[in-house]
Parts: C-alpha cells; sequence; structure tokens
C-alpha cells in the first residue's frame, strides 16, 4: 500500500466513531485536505471543522446537535462508555489505530477530583498518523555510532513530537538497538492484539496502557532495555523514571509540551530533568502552515546555558 492510500486508511479509520451524518461531512473533503488533516473538531451548535497547522477551517454543514455528540462518545467507546470512565476522567478516549479523541465539557466532581463529564459540549478528533522518516534529519546528531544521545523533545501541543519519537524509535530498533516504550496512551504503537499497529521495528517492546513512571521502572528491570521512550513527561514521578534509567545507564528519549526553549526553560520541571542528566540533546520541534521543521541543540553536560 502506497503512503497515500495509508494517509487516506487512516482518516477513514479516525472518523469511523462519527455518527453517520458527520461521517458523510468529513468525507466530503477532497484527499488532499484528508490527508493534511490534523483534526477534526465538533462543538454543539457549530458546524464541524477540520484543522491543520494550528488554524481550523469550517466544512460546510448544519450545526453539531449535542445528541450527535453523545453519539460520537458512546460509538468511540463501543456502546461501553463506564469502560473508558478513567481516561475519560482525564479528558480523552483512546482509539484504535492510535487516534484519540478529546472530550471537553461539564465536568462532575467528587471530594475535588473529577469523576468523569456529565455533559459534552465539544470533542477533539486527533488524527494519528505515521511519518516515515520524520526524525532522519536529526538522527545523525542524536546517534553516534553505537551510542544514543539522551533526547528531550519539545513543541506544543499538536505540533508532531509523537509522531518524531515514533519514528526515532523505529530507526533505532531497526538497527538492532533494543528500545523499550511506555505508552500510556496508546498513541505511539497503537497496539491491537498483542500487535503494535505503527511500526517501532524489530527491536522493540511496548507496555501498553500502563503510566509512563510505573512503566519506566518495570521496562528497566524486566526489559533490559538500551534506550527508554517516554511520550509527554509532566509528572515530578516521570522524572524519578527518567533518573532511574539514567542512573542504570539506560538512555532516554522523552517529550514535553513548550512553544521553544525560552519557555521550557521557566519552568522548574525542566530544571529539575536538566538536573539528571540523562538529557544531552534537545530538538525543538516548529509547525508553520503545513510545515513542520526541527532543529536540534545540544546540552553542555546535560544543560543549557540558561539552566
Amino acid at each position: 500500500m502506497d503512503e497515500k492510500s495509508k494517509g487516506l486508511q487512516a482518516y477513514a479509520q479516525a472518523i469511523s466513531c462519527l455518527p453517520p451524518r458527520l461521517t458523510h461531512a468529513a468525507l466530503s473533503l477532497p484527499d488532499e485536505t484528508r490527508l493534511h488533516a490534523e483534526e477534526l473538531r465538533l462543538r454543539a451548535g457549530r458546524p464541524l471543522y477540520w484543522c491543520a497547522g494550528g488554524v481550523e477551517h469550517e466544512i460546510a454543514g448544519e450545526p453539531i446537535r449535542t445528541e450527535e455528540l453523545r453519539d460520537t462518545l458512546a460509538r468511540a467507546s463501543r456502546w461501553s462508555v463506564h469502560t473508558y470512565e478513567d481516561p475519560i476522567r482525564q479528558g480523552y478516549l483512546p482509539l484504535a489505530g492510535g487516534h484519540r479523541l478529546g472530550v471537553c465539557g461539564t465536568v462532575s466532581m467528587e471530594s475535588g477530583r473529577p469523576t468523569g463529564v456529565r455533559t459534552v459540549s465539544s470533542l477533539c478528533l486527533r488524527i494519528a498518523r505515521a511519518v516515515p522518516g520524520a526524525a532522519a534529519a536529526c538522527l545523525e546528531d542524536i546517534q553516534n555510532g553505537e551510542q544514543v544521545h539522551g533526547t528531550l523533545i519539545l513543541s506544543p501541543p499538536g505540533g508532531g513530537k509523537t509522531t518524531f519519537l515514533r519514528d526515532l524509535i523505529r530507526q533505532l530498533s531497526q538497527q538492532g538497538i533494543r528500545v523499550a516504550v511506555t505508552d500510556e496512551r496508546g498513541e505511539l504503537a497503537a497496539m491491537r492484539g498483542g500487535m503494535p499497529q505503527f511500526d517501532l521495528g524489530p527491536s522493540c517492546d511496548v507496555l501498553d496502557g500502563c503510566p509512563k513512571a510505573v512503566g519506566a521502572l518495570q521496562l528497566v528491570r524486566t526489559m533490559t532495555p538500551r534506550v527508554l521512550a517516554l511520550d509527554e513527561i509532566t509528572d515530578p514521578a516521570d522524572l524519578d523514571a527518567v533518573r532511574f534509567a539514567a542512573n542504570c545507564g539506560v538512555t532516554v528519549l522523552a517529550t514535553i509540551h513548550a512553544a521553544g526553549r525560552e519557555e521550557l526553560t521557566r519552568k522548574p520541571f525542566f530544571r529539575a530533568l536538566c538536573d539528571t542528566g540523562a538529557f544531552t540533546r534537545l530538538v525543538v520541534l516548529a509547525v508553520d502552515g503545513d510545515r513542520h521543521d526541527s532543529r536540534i541543540e545540544h546540552l553542555e553536560g546535560g544543560k543549557p546555558p540558561c539552566c
């Protein structure tokens, strides 16, 4: 199957959770648009929108009804919303193929903690795609022969961090470098029946659906990886996992939300990451319309000058 066919197939798989009217609207887009669409936005009382490069574009049609949002959530959960209570409490629903449905609305609270979404007002359908070669331009700087440098990958939300990390894992794994992945949200590997739906190469072990910090410790102890990959580190427990892996001699590849290094260095969490000494490379991803650019910086001694 060629890349165009794969891209259209991924789009069709992602929108399979939509009710018939919205599916018809989503399929009305030309092939080129479907290949570049990164998200579909569904809001009560508004038409359907497709998004790319952070810009939303209206799809002509009637406003979305509240019951269509409920129907979409029911279809996405395979008519068993209660089965997905835990991820919905965190604001998303994992879908087959690595796609993800973000959920927004009126939250139910108990003892100061969210317990679910009582009324859905909007949904964000994120379309996951494999982009072979996404990390190729930076690979030479990340890998020096047998040595793989600890690398932190940053961009704003939707900037391609997961796509870049997925391709980096694949390229290292194809060289026989053993990579272990904690795929908490199922976006890197998209496991189904024990098989990854995304190509992560032959030398990759995936722990799916497990909190990153817990999974990282388990993988280092049981799978003896040379490289550990973590997507979207945000929690102090993730920091402990990075420190543990680095102290065990395991190279860490990780992603983090930030628009650029200046924003990143203002975050105390990043300064703590620097102190682990786990990262000597920083990949900065940027989106300009349909273009995705990357640049790589060296962190001397694991720290940029401003840390």
